[in-house]
């Protein structure tokens, strides 16, 4: 990694629809040379996948929550093939410590979290947390990592 790929991908962080010259203006490269070295970032996995940041509450979504879960004994599998499934989920990980997985998902109301959680309560013990607000949403990674 350089600094020119550092470049790139910082770029990238921050609009991934970015046109080829537009990159090439910003970390003073040709466009086939920037196209050659995102490719070579894909190939090695650096550059896992290109994608949007959706605004949940423009379309409805008001609430964003993290629900920790206690599951239930022998019953991980199950709720893991289960949860892939569920809508408003849009993040899932397995953790280390008292609750071995943490979500986050967006309802549009109290009364779709009441829903929600009631359907994951059947799998095991419920932590859930509103966000208020968010101090950091979007994080460029640099070459200071």
């Amino acid at each position: 990694m350089d600094e020119f790929n550092w470049g790139i991908l910082a770029a990238l962080q921050e609009d991934s629809r970015m046109s080829l010259k537009e990159i090439a203006n910003c970390v003073s490269l040709s466009s086939p040379a920037v196209a050659e070295r995102i490719e070579k970032l894909k190939e090695k996995g650096i550059i896992d996948r290109f994608g949007i940041s959706l605004n949940m509450e423009s379309l409805g979504y008001d609430l964003g929550v993290y629900i920790s879960i206690k599951v239930r004994f022998g019953m991980a599998e199950e709720f893991k093939d289960y949860i892939k499934t569920v809508p408003e989920v849009m993040e899932c990980h397995v953790l280390t410590g008292k609750d071995c997985m943490l979500i986050k998902a967006y309802v549009r109301n109290t009364k779709h979290l009441e829903r929600l959680n009631v359907a994951l309560g059947k799998y095991g013990e419920l932590t859930t947390s509103l966000i208020l607000s968010s101090i950091v949403e979007h994080k460029v990674v640099g070459e200071e990592f």
